[in-house]
């Protein structure tokens, strides 16, 4: 059964589920965070820590955008590191309203509809989350270590030789099944797939690189909003919460893993001695600042790209 829109109605039916789930969260975190006391909040605020949070946060987002774009233009320039920012808050946007790989999907799809070279934008956009998904488990296991987390140390250990397999094995990715997908009226070049495909061990090195100091910035913007809000804890643990913080967001029963990754972070506070009160309100200040604001511009600058066609 296929709606007006041309969605089956299944999926429009999943979509609307999913927005349901993280509102549904996002009230309790709201309702745990003890919000209907104002004063009391104003009087505990820090906002000299959320001011330096705000700060970091525009400059995180570059990295981001920087770090795609040497897996999107290396060889050659593909689009202009302003339009891979431009995709990148575009992907932010999509993000607030369905699943985190999906989005990531439909990023590389929405680049490929605009800059056009299919192999290229796709491919990049898979390769840069995976990227970026062994950069945060190298985090969480640095982080868990320092915290002496040993059960947060392997599941983040288990996660950094997940993400590596499609480089030491790269046959197994089925990168023309792929590409198809996202882009089935494309004419994809054999050549430049290949290519695209193809990832020296020294620019994954510069990859994983940057993306560690871009994880290392997203958390310092969630260690910095736990200070905001008088939350007595160390860096060292909030870095080795990330991989899980992050994976969670990954589970697709929640648009865009909003809410349920703000509890998974509530959780992993609270478990240290963190007052629920004060967790619940940074972890809603960090989804804010990292998801709300950048999804916004995101979903604005989506809005006017589709009137311009």
């Amino acid at each position: 059964m296929m709606t007006k829109g041309g969605l089956p109605s299944g999926s429009r039916i999943w979509r609307g589920i999913r927005v349901a789930v993280a509102l549904g969260l996002i009230g309790v975190l709201v309702s745990r965070a003890g919000l209907g006391d104002l004063a009391s909040v104003r009087e505990a605020i820090r906002p000299v820590y959320l001011l330096v949070a705000l700060g970091i946060a525009p400059v995180s987002l570059f990295v981001r955008a920087y770090n795609h774009s040497l897996l999107l233009n290396r060889g050659e320039c593909v689009i202009s590191l302003g339009d891979i920012v431009r995709l990148t808050l575009v992907g932010v946007g999509l993000n607030l309203f369905v699943p985190t790989g999906v989005s990531d999907l439909a990023k590389a799809h929405y680049g490929y509809r605009v800059h056009g070279n299919p192999e290229r934008m796709v491919i990049s956009s898979i390769l840069d989350k995976v990227t970026s998904l062994t950069a945060v488990a190298l985090l969480g296991m640095v982080g868990s270590v320092i915290a002496s987390e040993p059960a947060m140390a392997w599941s983040a250990g288990l996660v950094f030789v997940a993400t590596l397999v499609p480089f030491v094995l790269p046959g197994l990715m089925p990168w023309r099944l792929v590409v198809r997908v996202l882009a089935p009226k494309a004419d994809i070049a054999g050549v430049r797939l290949e290519a695209a495909a193809r990832a020296s061990w020294g620019l994954l090195l510069a990859v994983w690189g940057i993306s560690l100091v871009g994880w290392v910035l997203t958390f310092m913007i969630v260690y910095l909003c736990c200070l905001g809000f008088g939350a007595d804890i160390g860096p060292a643990y909030v870095f080795a919460l990330a991989p899980l913080a992050t994976l969670a967001r990954l589970i697709p029963i929640s648009a865009g893993g909003i809410g349920l990754g703000e509890v998974t972070l509530v959780a992993l506070l609270v478990r240290v001695g963190v007052l629920q009160e004060i967790a619940a309100q940074a972890a809603l200040a960090q989804m804010v600042l990292l998801l709300l604001i950048p999804g916004t511009v995101g979903l604005v600058l989506l809005a006017r790209g589709r009137d311009e066609s």
